[in-house]
């Protein structure tokens, strides 16, 4: 059974990360058919819940992480793409978090073709996005934390 993290990081695909590449779609081909169109849209969110469920466990150990550095009194954490379980945290909150404006990022390169992203979450905004999907976020980040 999909748990509160799961829950929230499939509406995220399904409600903001697939139609934003959907309106993208639109903007390339704004003579695109509405058959098309239709065609498009299904392959998209297809796409996006595929994503999600691959990326779930890196969705959900950034978003434990990011928890815990502002318990800590942080705002930030940093991921390095070099190791590859970092990596696909930075992949899962900067696709399913920064691309639909739940946070932020910067890059810094450390070797050739590799970087460091230092990641803010927005908890706020992803509040409002939880409350969106009936989620509690914050009861669901302390179960996370086994809390």
């Amino acid at each position: 059974m999909a748990d509160d993290l799961d829950k929230l990081l499939h509406y995220i695909a399904r409600h903001y990360t697939g139609p934003q590449e959907i309106r993208e779609l639109e903007r390339e081909d704004p003579d695109i058919s509405a058959e098309h169109l239709r065609h498009e849209r299904d392959r998209a969110l297809r796409d996006e819940d595929r994503r999600a469920q691959d990326l779930a466990d890196a969705f959900r150990a950034g978003l434990i992480q990011s928890h815990e550095a502002s318990l800590a009194g942080g705002d930030a954490i940093s991921l390095d793409d070099r190791d590859p379980a970092q990596n696909r945290i930075a992949d899962a909150l900067v696709h399913f978090l920064v691309g639909p404006g739940m946070a932020t990022s910067r890059t810094r390169a450390t070797d050739p073709q590799h970087y460091i992203y230092t990641i803010w979450i927005d908890w706020p905004t992803l509040r409002g996005v939880a409350r969106e999907a009936q989620i509690d976020l914050n009861e669901s980040m302390k179960q996370a934390h086994g809390r």
